[in-house]
């Protein structure tokens, strides 16, 4: 499967020509928004961006604002044609360049839901997750969304993936958070992957992307990429 920065780069770059704003000065500010900002008040306190590990990451595209997670971010303002030049090696470039492709692509009418919800709408999306499974037995969760975690628990056979230190080796509803190594293992063993689309940042995307388990990504950040490249997305109360 070709990769997934590239793609994505290469359907910019059309849509810049397409539009006619090629060599256009456009601003795209991204500035890292409080947990307030990015996610309101929560019943619950256990989201990894109230915690302090992840920062939201928003760029503003003519008034049409695109947003990514992060656990690293760098300030950035830069012509929408300076996105395809890039080079995408760091969770920091990679975060600049995923928030400013949802916000463009989003300013043209191409994906939605770019926003992040906010209050108790991550319950409420979280109680929407057997619709979006369905029939599957044995899932795989790929990046500790609590209430996602507490939901799948209760309703299927579920393993847990995260990058995150102070989770991995802990029990959350039932459920132990297993190391990155454990991934490979994990697939093998689910009917489907309910992956963060987060993975588009902190560059593990590929290694989810071309076998032959079904994925399903959540969240915000992955919007843009993930019509880019058609990949199938939960989230059903993004704005």
């Amino acid at each position: 499967m070709s990769d997934p920065y590239e793609r994505c780069k290469e359907a910019l770059d059309r849509e810049i020509h397409h539009h006619g704003i090629a060599g256009r000065r456009i601003n795209i500010r991204c500035k890292a928004l409080s947990a307030k900002e990015a996610i309101g008040n929560p019943d619950h306190k256990d989201y990894p961006i109230i915690k302090g590990r992840e920062v939201m990451v928003e760029a503003d595209f003519g008034g049409v604002k695109g947003q990514a997670f992060t656990d690293a971010f760098e300030n950035a303002d830069i012509a929408v044609e300076d996105l395809l030049k890039m080079t995408l090696d760091t969770n920091q470039r990679r975060a600049v360049f995923i928030s400013g492709l949802n916000a463009v692509f989003r300013h043209l009418g191409l994906c939605e839901k770019t926003i992040h919800c906010r209050d108790n709408e991550p319950k409420q999306c979280a109680e929407g997750l057997s619709s979006a499974i369905g029939v599957y037995q044995k899932v795989l969760l790929v990046g500790h969304q609590p209430r996602f975690l507490e939901c799948l628990a209760a309703n299927y056979d579920v393993r847990a993936v995260d990058l995150d230190q102070d989770n991995i080796g802990k029990t959350f509803f039932g459920v132990t958070i297993e190391p990155p190594e454990k991934t490979p293992e994990a697939i093998n063993w689910c009917d489907l992957v309910f992956a963060t689309g987060s993975t588009v940042v902190n560059g593990t995307l590929p290694a989810f992307m071309g076998f032959d388990k079904p994925v399903i990504f959540y969240g915000v950040t992955i919007s843009a990429a993930a019509k880019i490249c058609g990949l199938k997305t939960y989230c059903a109360c993004g704005h």
